[in-house]
């Protein structure tokens, strides 16, 4: 196959066609390869052309998705920030120096997978390629050798224009040619972005002059060609019909079928995963922009893959999100996806969370047929030897189902939990400050939506508009007080408890208990509402800080339910998880419960009111477990003070080590120890000053 010219020159205006005075045009030298198709679906063909490229010409026409030219007014999507990413460490230390610049190493790149993005006259990519005037450059062109004047002839050859893209392709032998607009065209990498990177560094490096060893290398470079008029069709899908959909689609499918993706790009791209759209509809689409309903994408931790989210200026993790949303709807995939029954538990479970009544049952439909129906028809056959086993296994949610789960969720599941992420007091102060001080929509978010490099690039021009001290003014003063927000005030109480995640994924699984209620149990359990205002109060009196204390008690208020005792560092497991959930379903319920008797908590017995004991005694008793739903809770939570007994009270510890209380009456005292532990932290909750309980009551018998 004939080669593109090694140093072509520069395309002039005058080889273009027609006037051009209107409007420059910087069409590229010509590309010379082959046509193909990928087409193993009905209605789905993804046409390309494949490509050698010289190492100059690839590192100057070819870009990586973070060299589309900065600009603080520049707002992107979510997946846009993933496909921009570029991890500059691979890039130098593995690929560069460990790889390319290694001597007497084999070396070798596979092909580079580019699309062809359309983009308006100021460099601005489009959805969709728009043809304009004079897009339809001569053949030959000038320059270009001998070779491309058999691409003129309108009898063997046919030739395709869209929007700033002359592609032309012979009738026999698969021989094609390429060309495009620069000026509204990016040809950009959706596959090997790292390797086109590297290649541009080695050779800035090598101060772009190639040896003539190096001279003859070629790059295999494969041009997706999105355009019907390319032959380019798919059956029609949700929210991909644009240029940087469809390549957004394909640059996840190859990444996950090369390699294992990092978490945080996994969830941002994968349209098949159902966890991963349900987080997506929790946030903006795009940077600075603001939301009443949905969680600003300019404060979420997504760079990473870490799901904390207690430091600098977040004020959720995209992983986290992920990993909250997951463990709510509790859907795990059969292990075998073969074995009908397990698939059908699955189906049942999914349509019972996501799904809405029809005709007495929950169903998630598509056309009028349920999943449930879909399956019976879909993955059995009457007529074969076993008609009561699939004849092929159930990989997941069936494309066509997925965006009545997505609309599920939307319904049943992001109203309470985006109602928590918001409206709980420090989530809302957060977001309040944010809002005050512009740091969604400003320069603040701004800077940070952008890639590491273009931060760099852009370093000049905030420094022209703020002084050399721009980050002072910019950044640092934000971050310092949202990080006060956070707890980070100076006193020994510690960090706020709900910007761990631990806490947070408790009180979601609470919020998910109270929402799913019927109006009987709304009635005494009250709706997610009370339930955010109850933990509002909770925050008021400082008990939802790490450290906070608890009057008359050695240890700090959450220690032995996630504070080490010893050291007083969280314990970070899925055990504290429980306890924190089990702690507040105590506390919410016993407030519950006075408020349905009408009555108010007070150290005090009285007609009018409830002690801290007796709500406890109430509520704890397996006979109100299904009123009240609060006995699991109370046992585990005794269980576990009553086996740090010796810990809470050391006279207790002495007279277990030298045995003068043994056998039950040493149970009977831990266990009183352990509930009096458990009563005085209930008291501080409820109790109107937060004061603990100094009442004991003599009725403890029916206790757990």
């Amino acid at each position: 196959m004939p080669q593109e010219e090694t140093t072509p020159p520069q395309e002039a205006a005058f080889s273009l066609e027609g006037n051009t005075e209107d409007e420059v045009r910087e069409y590229n030298m010509p590309l010379y390869g082959v046509q193909g198709q990928f087409t193993l679906t009905p209605g789905v063909t993804v046409p390309y052309f494949a490509s050698l490229m010289t190492i100059d010409r690839l590192t100057s026409e070819l870009k990586t998705h973070e060299e589309v030219t900065p600009s603080l007014d520049n707002k992107y999507t979510l997946e846009e920030l993933f496909q921009r990413q570029i991890d500059t460490t691979r890039v130098t230390s593995d690929i560069v120096e460990g790889y390319l610049k290694a001597h007497n190493k084999l070396k070798f790149f596979n092909s580079i997978t580019v699309a062809l993005f359309p983009k308006d006259n100021s460099g601005k990519i489009c959805p969709t390629f728009t043809d304009y005037p004079n897009n339809n450059p001569t053949i030959p062109s000038e320059g270009a050798g001998g070779f491309d004047q058999s691409f003129a002839n309108e009898d063997s050859c046919k030739r395709i224009i869209f929007g700033g893209v002359q592609f032309v392709k012979t009738q026999v032998a698969n021989l094609a040619r390429l060309r495009w607009d620069r000026k509204r065209v990016d040809a950009m990498a959706v596959d090997g972005q790292h390797r086109l990177k590297a290649l541009k560094v080695w050779f800035e490096q090598k101060n772009k002059e190639l040896t003539d060893i190096e001279k003859p290398t070629r790059i295999s470079v494969i041009f997706l060609l999105l355009h019907k008029d390319a032959g380019f069709e798919r059956s029609i899908d949700d929210n991909t019909d644009s240029i940087k959909g469809i390549a957004r689609e394909i640059f996840t499918d190859l990444n996950k079928n090369a390699k294992k993706v990092d978490e945080a790009t996994e969830i941002v791209l994968d349209d098949r995963s159902l966890e991963s759209r349900c987080v997506r509809s929790l946030i903006t689409a795009s940077t600075c922009e603001d939301s009443e309903q949905l969680l600003p994408l300019s404060l979420l931790r997504w760079r990473e893959t870490n799901n904390r989210f207690d430091q600098r200026y977040y004020l959720n993790s995209l992983v986290n999100l992920h990993l909250v949303v997951k463990d709510l709807l509790g859907l795990l995939m059969p292990r075998d996806p073969m074995h009908a029954n397990d698939v059908r538990k699955y189906i049942t479970t999914l349509e019972e969370n996501l799904g809405d009544p029809v005709d007495g049952k929950k169903s998630l439909l598509c056309e009028g047929t349920s999943l449930s129906e879909a399956y019976a028809s879909d993955f059995f056959d009457i007529d074969s030897d076993d008609p009561s086993s699939p004849i092929r296994p159930f990989i997941g949610i069936p494309p066509a189902f997925l965006p009545a789960a997505v609309e599920g969720f939307k319904k049943h599941y992001a109203p309470w939990i985006l109602s928590v992420l918001r409206d709980f007091k420090p989530y809302k102060q957060l977001l309040t400050y944010a809002r005050e001080q512009n740091l969604i929509e400003g320069q603040f978010s701004q800077f940070h939506a952008q890639p590491k490099s273009a931060q760099i690039e852009l370093i000049k021009s905030l420094e022209s508009e703020h002084g050399d001290n721009w980050k002072n003014i910019l950044i640092f003063p934000h971050e310092k007080e949202i990080m006060r927000i956070k707890g980070d005030d100076r006193t020994n109480l510690g960090d706020q408890w709900a910007f761990k995640t631990i806490f947070q994924k408790a009180i979601l699984r609470l919020a998910k208990q109270i929402s799913l209620q019927t109006d009987e149990e709304v009635e005494r359990m009250g709706k997610v509402e009370d339930y955010i205002s109850f933990l509002d109060d909770l925050y008021d009196r400082n008990i939802l800080r790490v450290l906070g204390p608890i009057e008359n008690e050695t240890y700090k208020f959450w220690t032995f339910i996630t504070l080490n005792y010893g050291n007083e560092k969280i314990n970070v497991s899925s055990a504290s998880e429980n306890r924190i959930e089990s702690f507040l379903q105590i506390a919410y319920t016993g407030f519950r419960y006075a408020s349905y008797a009408n009555k108010e908590i007070s150290e005090a017995t009285s007609d009018e009111t409830f002690t801290p004991r007796k709500i406890f005694s109430d509520i704890s008793t397996q006979s109100s477990h299904l009123e009240w739903r609060a006995h699991d809770a109370c046992k585990q939570l005794t269980e576990l003070m009553a086996k740090n007994a010796h810990i809470i009270d050391l006279g207790l510890g002495e007279k277990e080590q030298d045995g003068t209380l043994t056998g039950t009456a040493l149970e009977k005292k831990k266990k009183e120890v352990g509930r009096d532990r458990l009563i005085a932290l209930l008291s501080k909750c409820w109790l109107p000053d937060g004061s603990t309980s100094t009442i004991a009551e003599e009725d403890d018998d029916d206790m757990i």
